[in-house]
C-alpha cells in the first residue's frame, strides 16, 4: 500500500523562518521525502488539509504548485503498477530523478509523438474528431515556425501556454471557444503520454480555459420550428433537403455526423437505434410526428450533405423563412471584448438542431434524465450548457408554482 502526503518539518526552519514543503511517499511502512522546491512559514501551513492557508498571500499559486508535485509522485506509483512493477521507494526515487530505468526508450520528439498519438487513437475517434486533432497539430507547427520556438515536452509549461494562447488569439484570430478546443486537445495528448510514463510533468494541467464567446443559446422556438417545417419549398430541392435534415435534428437531438449517417437498418419499429459517430455510445431514440414523417419521405435513408454545405445552406433557409430575431453575441479576441448583434439566421448551424431538441424538450416538461438518455449526455451539467431558459418559460414556471394562492 502506497500513500502520498504533503508535509513540512517544523523542526527544520531556515533563517527566514520558512520550512520546505515535502511530498512524503510511504510504501510498506517505509517512507521517503521529495522536496517540492517550495517553502512556507509554519503558521501558514494547514497540516490537516495539506496546503497553505488562505491567509497567506499567493496561497492559490503555491497550493497548485505543490499539488502538481504530489500528483507526479502518485502518477509514478500508478504507472509502475500498470507496468506490473512494485512502486518501491527506490523505484519512485529513480523515476523522480529522471532515470526511468524500467520504461522503454521512446522517441521524444514532440511532433513525432503527436503524429503517433493520432494514428494510435484514430480507431477510437470519429472521423471529424481525428481531423480536428490533425488541425491542432498543424497549428502547433505553425506556432513553432512563426515564433521560432522549438516545441518539446520539457517546454510544456505556463510560459509556453501564454505564448501559444497569444498566437491563437492574435495571429490566428481565434475565438475563445476555438482556443479552448486547441488547449483541450493538447491536454488530452499530453495526458495520454503521462498515462504511459513518456511524459512525467503535470504542469500542463494548469493550462486553463480562456474567456469564451457569450451569446444567447441559439435554438428555434416551437413557432419557428413549425414555420420552417411547413414552409413551401416546392421547386427548391436543395433547401428542402436541408430543411428536412435540420428538422430531423431538432426532433431527435442527433448530431450532424449521426443524422447524415442514418440507414434503413437504423430504423426499427418506432425507434432510431445507432452507435454515435463521436462517442460510440449506443442510443435508442423514440420517433415522433416530425421524425416519422421525414424518415418516411426518404424511405428511412435521409440525404447526405457535408457539414460545411449544411451550415451555409441552413443560414440561407433561415433568412428565407424569416428567422431573424436579433441575437447578441460577445466575442473575445484575447482580453478584448467585442459585442455584436446578428439576426438569428446568421447564427444557425447543424448543432442548433441539437440545442433546439434539448431546450424544447425541457420546455415541454420532459425530464432531464429522459432527455439525457436520448441525447447521450452523461451528466446534467453538460446537458444544461445547451439550454436557454426563456422569459416565457420563467413566467409560466413562476405562475405555476406561486399563483395558486393557498391558505392551508
Amino acid at each position: 500500500m502506497a500513500t502520498v502526503k504533503l508535509i513540512i518539518r517544523e523542526n527544520k526552519i531556515n533563517s527566514e523562518g520558512l520550512c520546505v514543503i515535502y511530498v512524503k511517499y510511504t510504501h510498506n511502512q517505509n517512507y521517503t521525502l521529495f522536496s517540492t522546491g517550495e517553502k512556507v512559514a509554519p503558521e501558514y501551513w494547514d497540516a490537516r488539509n495539506q496546503k497553505a492557508r488562505k491567509s497567506l498571500r499567493g496561497f492559490n499559486a503555491l497550493n497548485e504548485t505543490i499539488q502538481v508535485k504530489a500528483e507526479e509522485i502518485k502518477e509514478i506509483s500508478r504507472i509502475a503498477k500498470q507496468n506490473k512493477l512494485d512502486p518501491t521507494l527506490e523505484h519512485v526515487k529513480s523515476v523522480w530523478n529522471s532515470k526511468k530505468p524500467n520504461f522503454p526508450e521512446v522517441n521524444k520528439d514532440f511532433f513525432s509523438l503527436f503524429e503517433k498519438y493520432i494514428l494510435e487513437t484514430a480507431s477510437s475517434k470519429a472521423y471529424g474528431t481525428n481531423k480536428h486533432y490533425k488541425s491542432s497539430l498543424n497549428h502547433l507547427r505553425e506556432f513553432s515556425i512563426s515564433k521560432k520556438i522549438k516545441i518539446s515536452l520539457e517546454k510544456m509549461n505556463l510560459e509556453f501556454y501564454d505564448k501559444f494562447i497569444q498566437f491563437l488569439t492574435t495571429n490566428k484570430k481565434m475565438s475563445g471557444g476555438s482556443v479552448n478546443n486547441q488547449i483541450k486537445r493538447l491536454k488530452v495528448f499530453l495526458g495520454y503520454l503521462y498515462e504511459r510514463g513518456i511524459h512525467t510533468d503535470l504542469s500542463f494541467k494548469k493550462f486553463q480555459r480562456v474567456k469564451q464567446n457569450e451569446c444567447d443559446i441559439v435554438y428555434l422556438t416551437q413557432y419557428e420550428l413549425n414555420t420552417l417545417y411547413t414552409y413551401n419549398l416546392e421547386g427548391n430541392k436543395r433547401l428542402e433537403k436541408v430543411r428536412d435534415l435540420f428538422v430531423l435534428a431538432c426532433t431527435t437531438g442527433l448530431r450532424h455526423s449521426d443524422f447524415t449517417a442514418l440507414k434503413p437498418e437504423n430504423i426499427k419499429e418506432n425507434y432510431i437505434t445507432l452507435s454515435t459517430q463521436k462517442t460510440k455510445d449506443p442510443l435508442k431514440i423514440p420517433l415522433n410526428y416530425y421524425s416519422k414523417a421525414i424518415l418516411a419521405k426518404y424511405d428511412n435513408s435521409p440525404p447526405k450533405l457535408s457539414q460545411q454545405k449544411f451550415n451555409n445552406y441552413i443560414k440561407e433557409l433561415g433568412q428565407l423563412c424569416g428567422i431573424d430575431e436579433p441575437t447578441e453575441v460577445i466575442k473575445y479576441n484575447g482580453s478584448t471584448r467585442i459585442k455584436n448583434t446578428s439576426p438569428k439566421y446568421e447564427l444557425l448551424t447543424s448543432h442548433t438542431g441539437r440545442r433546439t431538441f434539448i431546450t424544447l424538450s425541457l420546455e415541454k416538461g420532459m425530464r432531464a434524465e429522459t432527455v439525457m438518455k436520448i441525447s447521450g449526455h452523461k451528466d446534467t451539467k453538460t446537458l444544461m450548457r445547451y439550454v436557454k431558459i426563456t422569459d416565457k418559460v420563467k413566467e409560466v414556471e413562476m405562475l405555476k408554482a406561486w399563483d395558486n394562492f393557498n391558505t392551508a
